[in-house]
């Protein structure tokens, strides 16, 4: 009976690698499809619509990270620490809470995009929000229960809807092109279709997860906002370190130099949809390592994502940067955006410090329960890009904004650095 039970632990043992290397390759594939279908759209509508009509809807992508932010920050990143932690013994009703508390986030979100709308003077910005306010709570259903898959380490489930995104989405978009609907909203009302089906696809899959609301709903929304609430902060600086460039291009250059910096990000950013699959997978099993084992575990696992979020971002990021002319060519038509094959290596060094800080040092940190880290880490980077990166902007356009970016990351970077450093010293994490 002991050698059984003696040879079943070690059975388990051998096998665990293996179960977490194809959760991974799942992970991986489920972000592929998204990030494919997003990266899909970002280069067709580049080549379908005008610079400025494209320099709109990177005021729509930018504005969307932004309140993509919020919604992660008092919903998401709570779900994926809290879930594996507190609420584990009620998962159902938990998952279920959340999704009504999302119903009522996406409403307020889209009802202030709506209001912003009417504010706006340029009429291409105007549409660009429009089809946002109206694709905005459809994609962030879809995320809640991409991440409740996640959360429940079942990445298989997740690459159900994220394939139906990419076949729905990519179809909207043809069918848009073939009945000449184009305009700086189009891209997000295909993207809202795509989100649509998606969300057909999963719920019936889901269904054995969600359960009736518990009655502790002030519990939930007290559980999210103690540990949100630092990453509410984080949500404007964040969003103001990464993904601001465009809006203040837009205010500091017009929309045409927004077109072209994002342009140029298209061939850089797919590979950090890897990083952040990998850390979504990763996500609630830190979290619970790390209260258990502390310090020691968080600098194991940030030694190995360290290095596997350089082998994996290095070599995207040197591919890109050696074949940059050739892919503008094929990506956007000969002459287009070549004029911006300079920046690549820029942006692409950036994407690189990024990918390996957001997969070894911000995981950890959310692992071990520190949005504390984040917020100051976001803060010190937003601080630069609104002062000598605003300077750099007005000064050389979207070559300002591409080093801004650089020095952005690494200024993340650094502040995550000193955290993580800090906290791991000492025997526990948090």
């Amino acid at each position: 009976m002991i050698r059984s039970i003696q040879k079943q632990g070690v059975d388990e043992r051998a096998v665990a690698p293996a179960r977490w290397l194809w959760r991974a390759l799942l992970s991986i594939a489920d972000q592929g499809f998204v990030s494919g279908a997003n990266f899909l759209l970002a280069i067709l509508f580049a080549r379908w619509l005008s610079r400025s009509d494209y320099g709109a809807v990177s005021i729509g992508l930018s504005v969307f990270l932004l309140a993509a932010n919020f919604h992660n920050a008092l919903l998401l990143e709570p779900m994926s620490v809290l879930g594996p932690r507190r609420f584990f013994a009620r998962s159902a009703s938990y998952f279920t809470t959340v999704m009504v508390v999302h119903a009522g986030a996406v409403a307020v979100l889209s009802l202030a995009l709506l209001g912003i709308t009417l504010t706006v003077s340029s009429s291409a910005t105007a549409q660009a929000l429009g089809g946002l306010a109206a694709g905005l709570p459809l994609v962030l259903t879809f995320w809640v229960l991409r991440r409740i898959c996640y959360v429940t380490a079942d990445p298989a489930t997740a690459v159900r809807g994220s394939a139906s995104f990419l076949v729905s989405t990519l179809g909207a978009a043809a069918l848009l092109r073939a009945t000449g609907w184009l305009n700086p909203a189009s891209l997000f009302v295909a993207t809202g279709a795509g989100a649509f089906c998606a969300v057909a696809a999963l719920l019936p899959a889901l269904r054995g997860r969600l359960g009736s609301p518990f009655p502790g709903l002030a519990e939930v929304l007290a559980a999210h906002w103690g540990y949100g609430r630092w990453m509410v902060g984080v949500s404007l600086t964040y969003w103001l370190a990464n993904s601001a460039f465009a809006v203040l291009l837009a205010f500091g250059a017009g929309l045409t130099a927004s077109a072209g910096l994002r342009a140029i990000e298209n061939l850089v950013t797919p590979v950090l949809q890897v990083t952040g699959a990998l850390s979504l997978l990763a996500l609630p099993r830190v979290s619970g390592q790390a209260q258990e084992q502390g310090g020691p575990y968080l600098r194991r696992f940030q030694r190995v994502a360290m290095i596997v979020a350089a082998a994996v971002v290095g070599g995207y990021a040197v591919c890109a940067w050696l074949l940059r002319g050739p892919l503008l060519r094929i990506l956007y038509g000969p002459g287009t955006y070549e004029e911006l094959a300079v920046l690549v290596p820029v942006i692409a060094t950036a994407t690189l410090i990024r990918g390996v800080s957001d997969l070894s040092l911000s995981t950890a940190l959310k692992g071990a329960a520190r949005p504390d880290a984040h917020f100051a880490a976001s803060l010190v980077s937003s601080a630069f890009v609104l002062t000598g990166g605003w300077a750099l902007i007005r000064r050389w356009e979207v070559a300002g904004a591409a080093w801004t970016m650089l020095v952005s990351d690494v200024l993340q970077a650094l502040v995550l650095a000193g955290f993580f450093i800090r906290i791991t010293r000492g025997r526990q994490a948090g």
